[in-house]
């Protein structure tokens, strides 16, 4: 257990606890929503400690956000913009998702991502950040597990190998654990609806099957969904 939550949180933190040899890497996706739990934990504490109004803590939140996940996720997004939105087939959205330049799609997708995520951290109860990481999360899990890998090879080819029926259930637990005692429970259905909607779509724009870009962009996109959610639900 223990050396497969370290490279979790090696590989979705920028915590270097390192990737233990002999372990394969799907075996970590168990442990995936419990990081998205430290991740939340560390959002709160952020909130609870700052001595700013609420725009300016907002502000801060999202920059720790950022920060502690080394912007694994918006980079998937990022490129997922670029991509997904190009037309062009799907072979060639393969292409321009490898490629390491910035495209306009991805510009502006950033933008308008990274405001509302400001925008809907200041709407809600600032105890429920904890919710929209450990979904992010478990969303990414499904996700891998679910539609099959666009590529012959890659990083997201790599790290599902030896992701399971196991690994499931234990972050669907872990995730509807944290979910219930928030009293959230009813919106991992939501999550599940959106992975599949969202994965669907991707899909069929790359061919029959998504990338590790796009498991990035189910998890940022998941997170405001979150927000969203959780602001007009609970305030």
């Amino acid at each position: 257990m223990w050396d497969d939550l370290r490279s979790a949180i090696s590989f979705l933190t920028i915590i270097p606890l390192g990737f233990p040899n002999g372990r394969k890497a799907g075996w970590s996706f168990a442990w995936y929503p419990l990081v998205g739990l430290l991740i939340g934990g560390l959002l709160t504490l952020v909130a609870q400690m700052s001595p700013f109004d609420s725009g300016l803590t907002s502000a801060m939140i999202l920059l720790v956000w950022v920060v502690i996940t080394g912007g694994l996720h918006l980079d998937g997004f990022s490129d997922s913009c670029d991509g997904l939105l190009a037309t062009v087939e799907p072979e060639r959205r393969l292409e321009i998702m490898k490629d390491p330049r910035t495209g306009s799609w991805a510009v502006v997708g950033l933008i308008l991502l990274l405001l509302v995520k400001w925008l809907a951290i200041g709407n809600i109860t600032l105890a429920l950040l904890i919710i929209p990481p450990v979904l992010g999360r478990w969303a990414m899990v499904m996700a891998v597990y679910s539609f099959p890998y666009a590529r012959k090879s890659g990083l997201g080819g790599f790290f599902r190998d030896g992701l399971g029926t196991s690994q499931i259930l234990v972050a669907t637990l872990t995730a509807f654990i944290v979910c219930v005692h928030y009293d959230t429970a009813l919106l991992m259905i939501t999550v599940f609806c959106f992975v599949w909607l969202f994965g669907k779509w991707a899909s069929q724009r790359l061919g029959g099957g998504i990338t590790g870009d796009v498991y990035g962009a189910i998890c940022e996109l998941t997170e405001v969904l979150c927000l969203l959610v959780i602001g007009a639900s609970y305030g």
